[in-house]
């Protein structure tokens, strides 16, 4: 099955990797990742002229995308105190044109794209140590070359669903010939290492997240002052992040239905911010009669009860006001992610899909978070005396406690010397 399947892939990776650099000449992200492709050589001989003049072990780190990058730079920062070298790669030209000049990084390219003979190349130029990749960016090329060349390679913060299409017959196979080529895993519970396990025969570690170290450790910073005290003033602030189109109906009836029954300030934080984006709320809260204030027209606050937050990465420092919370897209592709609330103790509510998330599912299973389907379920949800959601936080820092400290434990296995 094996090699079937290896195959298989590589010969449609063969069919599409020509469309693909037909595609870049029209869409820019792909144009970038093309650039960057030429670009992996060059990349290479500058990070080989730092090691030759000073040879030490070679750390790879890979994050597919920004979500992905936020999970390991709990890993980044732990490495940058040991003495090793830290060589970085992406998936996405968004993060890598955002990140690449990070300091913290000794060397950063693309990851090369997954045929035999490149990612092979790739391994034998750059001679890593440790391959470190995270959640679920498998590339069945690399892994494979990873493991003919001896390189240990870890995935950290693994992550699988019940209805992942991974576990679909016969894909469930080649999924298992792909997996077994990693050395090892780390993962967040002891659920997921139980699905893990129909796919992976060597050793899963349960450590936890480090998503959570990420947005834990990004509190102790948190000093911003994004909302006065004279606007939040005695009213219950509620956020509802990483809201969607298909949330727009049921955020803002329920905040019609909840509004005449107690004093609040709903920050409504849109996934997208364009004006295209913006405009269908304010006009469904003007079909409401309730006023609305944008956050770039904070100075002109009139005692309005929405604000619309049109503004970028601010979403995890702003649930430090919050009461509760609404997180967006669980009627849609499925919930965003839920740990940001958590870190800071706040209850939530979101959509049914909920699934694709592990926390999630453990927050639903735990009765810490609140599954709603209807505007009446949220507006209900949002009416929650205040003694219970005063109970419901001191529960969700209790999970949340248990789950802090992934980074270090991975640290201290992979360098039990450090």
């Amino acid at each position: 099955m094996s090699f079937l399947a290896y195959t298989l892939y590589n010969i449609v990776l063969s069919i599409a990797l020509p469309f693909l650099w037909v595609a870049a000449y029209f869409n820019e992200k792909l144009g970038s990742s093309v650039t960057g492709q030429r670009n992996l050589k060059q990349s290479l001989l500058k990070f080989n002229h730092i090691v030759n003049a000073n040879p030490k072990p070679v750390v790879w780190l890979h994050a597919a995308s920004a979500g992905e990058f936020e999970q390991i730079v709990p890993l980044l920062n732990r490495l940058q105190s040991l003495d090793v070298y830290v060589f970085q790669t992406f998936t996405s030209a968004t993060i890598f044109n955002k990140v690449s000049f990070d300091k913290r990084f000794d060397g950063v390219s693309f990851l090369p794209w997954d045929t035999y003979p490149r990612v092979n190349r790739f391994i034998k130029v750059l001679q890593p140590t440790l391959f470190i990749n995270t959640r679920h960016d498998i590339w069945p090329n690399l892994l494979l070359a990873l493991k003919r060349n001896g390189i240990r390679n870890i995935l950290v913060n693994a992550n699988l669903y019940e209805d992942s299409k991974r576990l679909l017959p016969l894909v469930k196979q080649i999924n298992q010939a792909i997996f077994n080529n990693i050395t090892h895993i780390y993962t967040g519970s002891a659920s997921l290492k139980s699905l893990l396990n129909s796919l992976y025969d060597g050793k899963i570690e349960v450590v936890g997240d480090s998503r959570f170290d990420q947005v834990y450790e990004r509190t102790k910073t948190n000093d911003s002052d994004l909302i006065s005290a004279e606007i939040i003033s005695d009213r219950m602030v509620i956020v509802y992040g990483s809201a969607i189109e298909s949330d727009l109906g049921i955020i803002t009836n329920a905040i019609a239905k909840a509004l005449p029954n107690k004093e609040y300030l709903h920050v409504i934080v849109p996934h997208e911010i364009m004006e295209r984006d913006l405009i269908p709320w304010e006009v469904e809260f003007f079909r409401h009669h309730i006023k609305t204030i944008r956050k770039t027209e904070l100075k002109e606050y009139a005692n309005e009860s929405v604000i619309i937050w049109n503004g970028i990465g601010q979403l995890a420092d702003l649930y430090k006001y919050a009461h509760l919370a609404f997180i967006g897209a669980g009627f849609g592709a499925g919930v965003h992610s839920v740990t940001e609330a958590s870190i800071y103790n706040v209850p939530a509510a979101h959509g049914p899909k909920y699934d694709i998330l592990a926390e999630a599912i453990e927050l639903v299973d735990e009765q810490l978070s609140t599954v709603i389907h209807t505007a009446d379920e949220l507006a209900t949800f949002l009416s929650k005396p205040d003694d219970e959601v005063q109970e419901l936080s001191m529960k969700i820092e209790a999970f949340v406690s248990a789950r802090i400290g992934a980074t270090d434990r991975i640290i201290q296995s992979e360098f039990p010397l450090s």
